[in-house]
C-alpha cells in the first residue's frame, strides 16, 4: 500500500506505522516506536506530522476501532470503523449476516459449546470445515478429512486454545469444492467497484499441501472468474453486503475482500469476507492498478466513489512469497536476508517480516516477503517473480514452486529432447528425478526423443530401456558422403518433428551446431560443459578436467548454457561448483562433475518451464509446421526438409563394447 500511494504525484510523504526492512525511499518513512494500538499516540503522531489521510493495513487495529478514534478527531480513514470491521473479526458474526441478507454461502452452525460442536460434528452427514471465529492472522481454519480428525481439531481450537480467545466461539460449516477466487471491492459504503479476481495459494506446500498458511502466493487476473461469475459476485455478495451493512448503521469505508468458492455443484459461494486489502492478494493487484490510489482512497472517503473512473493495466501479475523454516509452526527470526538489491526488470520485492539492522537485512516474522512479476501473460509474470527469488537467500527459505498451478494446469507438458553422442549419464539423472510423461504435476516432464550422431552411442540404449524413441542420424548422406553441418542439423529436426519438443538439450554432443540451428532454437538450446565458463571453454569431456587438475585450480564445476554459434560461449544459465581434491584424478573428478551436471541440467530445465528464461516454455507452433516459418536467407525451411531424403532409424541395441566414431 505505501509502495502504490507513494507513487501519487499528490503525496509528499508516507508515513507507515510501524513498518518494515522494506519501507525506504524519496517518499517513504517508517515509524517503528509508534504501536497502533495506542489510539491516542497514533493520532497525536498523525497531528504532529500533518497527516491528511489514514489508509489502514491489517485488520487488528480496524476490528479494535482505529477508524473510530480517528474519525472523531476529524482525520480521513480509508478503512471501516469498528462495528463494520466486524464482518472480518467475527465469522459468526458474518455467516449470520450472509443468512439475513441471502448472500450465499455454506451450510454452517455457530458453536460456543464444545460438547454441543461434538455432538453436532457426530451427527452432521457432509464433510466439514471448522474455523475459530475471530482473527487468528488468517490461519484459524482447519479441514479435517474424518470426523475423528475433525473431532481432534475442535478439542484443540476450543479446549486446547489453539488460536487463543479467537476459537471461543467457532463455525462449523459444510466443506465445498472447486476452485477459490479472491474478489475485492473499492467502497465508499454506497458504490462498489471491483478490482480484478484473484487467487491465493493457502497451504504451505507445493500441490496444495501441508497446514494452512496467510498465503504463500498469488496471481492476477484469474481466468476462473469469468466475467459473468464477476457481475454475479459483484450483485449478489459485495453489493449486498455493502447495503446490508449501511442498513444496520455499519457503513463500510474501505476495501471490501469477499473470499469466493467456485462450487460445480453449488454455484459461487461466499466463504468469508475481510474487511481490508488481503495478503498476498494485494502485491498482485496494486501493480495493476493503474488510477491514482491515492484519488480513490479520497473518493471512498467523500463518498464520491462513483464520480471516478478506476482503471487497470492490461497485464498479469504474480507474487511468490518467501517464508522462514519450520513456518507455520514455529520458525526462527533474525536470518540475515541477502539478495533483494539484485532483484531487477519487472519484479518487485514486498517486505512482510523484515528488518534492517546496522544497514543489513534480517528475516523478522514468518512470512519474510514476496516478490511480485508482472507480464503480458501469467507465464510471464511468473517467470519474472520466480526469477526474482532465486536471487534472494536466507538460512531457512521456503517457498513454493507451483504457483498459479491451477491456470496452468491445462496448458500441456513440457516436451524436451536430447541430442547426445555418449553414455548419457546425465539424461539419467533427469529421467530418474523428472521425466514422467503424462504426469499432472507441473514438476515433471516428458523426454520426447533422443538423437545421436553414434550409432552405438549408450544415450540410445538408456532411452530404450526408458521407453524414450531414441534415433540414430547419419552424417552421411544417401551418396555416403558427409553432409554439410546445416544439412546435418535439417535430419536432426527432421528426426525430432513428430515429437515437437518445446527444448533440446546438448548431453556430451560431440559435435558444433549450425548457426541456422542455433537461431531457429534461440533460446531453446541448451549445453551442459564440463566446467565453470569462461574458463576451459572449447576443451572436450576428460580432456577439461586434465587441464582443470594440471592448472592446479582449486574449484570446478559445470556450466548450462545458451548454444550459439561459437563454441561455449552462450549465455550462462545454471553453474555449479565442486571442490578440486588434492590427489583428485580425471576419473573422480568426472565423477564429481557428472553428478552436478544432473543437477544442473534438473534447475535448467525448472527455470525454462518456469518462464524464467525469457521465453514461452511451451513452443507456440510444432516443429511440424516449420514450413509456416521463415528460414534463413529468405527460404522456407519446411520445403527443405520435405525434399530432403533423411538416414534415421530408430535403434535398439546393447551397450557398446568400444566407442563408434562414425
Amino acid at each position: 500500500m505505501a509502495w502504490k500511494i507513494a507513487q501519487s504525484p499528490k503525496v509528499s510523504k508516507v508515513y507507515v506505522a510501524p513498518g518494515n526492512g522494506g519501507i525506504s525511499g524519496p517518499k517513504l518513512f517508517p515509524l517503528p516506536d509508534l504501536k497502533c494500538d495506542d489510539h491516542k499516540a497514533v493520532i497525536a503522531t498523525c497531528k504532529e506530522l500533518g497527516v491528511t489521510l489514514v489508509a489502514v493495513g491489517p485488520e487488528a487495529p480496524l476490528a479494535a476501532g482505529i477508524a473510530n478514534s480517528l474519525n472523531k478527531e476529524g482525520l480521513s480513514v480509508f478503512g471501516p470503523e469498528q462495528k463494520a470491521a466486524e464482518i472480518e473479526a467475527s465469522k459468526a458474526f458474518s455467516k449470520d449476516f450472509m443468512a439475513k441478507y441471502k448472500i450465499p454461502t455454506a451450510e454452517y452452525r455457530n458453536f460456543t459449546d464444545h460438547k454441543k460442536a461434538q455432538q453436532y460434528l457426530k451427527e452432521v452427514k457432509h464433510q466439514v470445515v471448522i474455523k475459530a471465529s475471530g482473527l487468528a492472522a488468517g490461519k484459524g481454519v482447519v479441514l479435517p478429512e474424518t470426523t475423528q480428525e475433525a473431532l481432534e481439531n475442535l478439542e484443540q481450537i476450543m479446549v486446547n486454545k489453539q488460536f487463543g480467545g479467537a476459537g471461543a466461539e467457532v463455525v462449523i460449516e459444510e466443506r465445498l469444492g472447486g476452485q477459490e477466487a479472491s474478489v475485492l471491492a473499492f467502497t465508499d459504503g454506497v458504490t462498489v467497484v471491483l478490482l480484478p479476481a484473484a487467487q491465493d495459494h493457502k497451504r504451505i506446500f507445493d500441490g496444495d499441501k501441508g497446514p494452512n498458511t496467510g498465503g504463500m502466493g498469488a496471481y492476477a487476473p484469474a481466468p476462473v472468474l469469468t466475467e459473468d461469475l464477476r457481475e454475479f459476485v459483484r450483485k449478489n455478495v459485495l453489493q449486498k453486503a455493502v447495503d446490508g451493512l449501511r442498513e444496520e448503521g455499519r457503513k463500510f469505508v474501505g476495501v471490501l475482500y469477499a473470499g469466493m468458492m467456485l462450487d460445480p455443484k453449488k454455484g459461487p459461494m461466499c466463504l468469508e469476507f475481510n474487511c481490508r486489502f488481503g495478503d498476498p492478494e494485494t502485491q498482485v493487484l496494486l501493480p495493476l492498478l493503474k488510477t491514482d490510489l491515492y484519488d480513490i482512497m479520497e473518493a471512498c472517503v467523500n463518498g464520491k466513489l462513483k464520480d471516478l473512473k478506476v482503471e487497470f493495466y492490461d497485464k498479469v501479475a504474480a507474487t511468490v512469497v518467501a517464508a522462514s523454516g519450520g513456518y507455520p509452526i514455529k520458525y526462527k527470526k533474525g536470518m540475515e536476508i541477502e539478495g533483494t538489491e539484485n532483484v531487477k526488470n519487472d519484479a518487485i520485492v514486498f517486505h512482510a517480516g523484515t528488518k534492517r539492522t546496522n544497514g543489513k537485512l534480517y528475516t523478522n516474522g514468518g512470512r519474510v516477503l514476496a516478490v511480485t512479476g508482472t507480464g503480458k501473460s501469467l507465464g510471464e509474470a511468473l517467470g519474472m517473480a520466480y526469477a526474482g527469488m532465486d536471487k534472494i537467500t536466507f538460512e531457512g527459505i521456503q517457498y513454493r514452486k507451483d504457483i498459479g498451478h491451477r491456470a496452468l494446469k491445462r496448458q500441456r507438458q513440457l516436451r524436451v529432447a536430447v541430442l547426445g553422442s555418449t553414455r548419457g549419464t546425465d539424461l539419467q539423472a533427469i529421467i530418474d528425478n523428472i521425466h514422467e510423461p503424462g504426469s499432472e504435476d507441473p514438476s515433471k516432464i516428458n523426454v520426447c526423443a533422443v538423437v545421436s550422431n553414434r550409432k552405438k552411442a549408450y544415450i540410445l540404449q538408456r532411452a530404450t530401456d526408458h521407453k524414450i524413441p531414441s534415433y540414430f542420424v547419419s552424417c552421411k548422406g544417401p551418396d555416403g558422403k558427409v553432409v554439410s553441418r546445416e544439412d546435418y542439423d535439417k535430419k536432426v529436426e527432421k528426426a525430432l518433428e513428430p515429437h515437437a519438443p518445446d527444448l533440446i538439450l546438448l548431453i556430451g554432443y560431440m559435435r558444433i551446431v549450425s548457426g541456422s540451428f542455433c537461431q531457429r532454437w534461440e533460446r531453446r538450446l541448451l549445453n551442459v560443459h564440463p566446467s565453470l565458463l569462461p574458463k576451459y571453454a572449447g576443451g572436450m569431456d576428460t580432456n577439461v578436467h586434465e587441464e582443470v587438475i594440471k592448472a592446479g585450480e582449486k574449484e570446478t564445476g559445470c556450466t548450462v548454457h545458451f548454444v550459439e554459434e561459437k563454441v561455449d560461449a552462450g549465455e550462462i544459465v545454471v553453474q555449479k561448483a565442486c571442490a578440486v581434491d588434492e590427489k583428485e584424478t580425471v576419473s573422480t573428478l568426472k565423477a564429481k562433475v557428472q553428478k552436478l551436471e544432473g543437477e544442473a541440467l534438473i534447475k535448467a530445465i525448472e527455470d525454462f518451464r518456469l518462464w524464467k528464461l525469457g521465453v514461452n516454455p511451451l513452443k507456440d507452433e510444432r516443429l511440424c509446421d516449420m514450413k509456416k516459418k521463415n528460414a534463413l536467407n529468405g527460404s522456407a525451411i519446411g520445403k527443405s526438409i520435405t525434399k530432403m531424403e533423411i538416414q534415421c532409424h530408430p535403434v535398439s541395441m546393447s551397450a557398446p563394447k568400444k566407442r563408434d566414431e562414425d
